[in-house]
């Protein structure tokens, strides 16, 4: 199954206080399910090939439960990203990955046993970024909550 992003809403315009209080439940909901897949990052398997264009990453596991949590989270992460409505913003590479979401082209599948991500950026730098995305990425798999609270730096 391929994700395809929404390109544009139909829906009536909401209230600002409807459309704060959605972005809250939105937040709330998007920490949750990241805070579960980091507590039970051991039963996730991922594989990552880095190029000169950006980046492929297979995650896959075996429980059900975390690949509907991962089939919730990565096209989450894509549409905030496309939104401009920002996560980690104490941490300098999200922060960099956030200005030059325009330059960043993403394409997920959605897998029976996880998610395949293919992220393209337009300049060496956001490429650089993907990388750097890629490996603290990597990092949260191998050890959850263990490295999720430090600030990854942006490469330069």
């Amino acid at each position: 199954m391929h994700y395809e992003p929404a390109r544009h809403c139909h829906h009536q315009p909401r209230a600002a206080a409807g459309a704060a209080l959605d972005r809250q439940h939105r937040h709330a909901h998007d920490k949750q399910v990241f805070q579960t897949l980091l507590d039970r990052h051991d039963r996730l398997r991922r594989e990552v090939i880095l190029d000169e264009r950006g980046m492929r990453a297979i995650t896959r596991s075996d429980d059900p439960e975390l690949v509907a949590l991962l089939h919730d989270h990565v096209p989450a992460m894509h549409r905030r990203l496309q939104e401009g409505f920002a996560l980690r913003r104490w941490d300098p590479l999200y922060n960099a990955i956030f200005e030059h979401a325009d330059q960043i082209h993403m394409q997920i599948t959605l897998l029976a046993d996880g998610v395949e991500v293919i992220e393209t950026g337009d300049t060496p730098h956001v490429v650089a970024l993907l990388h750097a995305h890629a490996k603290a990425v990597d990092g949260f798999v191998a050890r959850g909550r263990e490295v999720a609270g430090y600030a990854t730096e942006v490469p330069a």
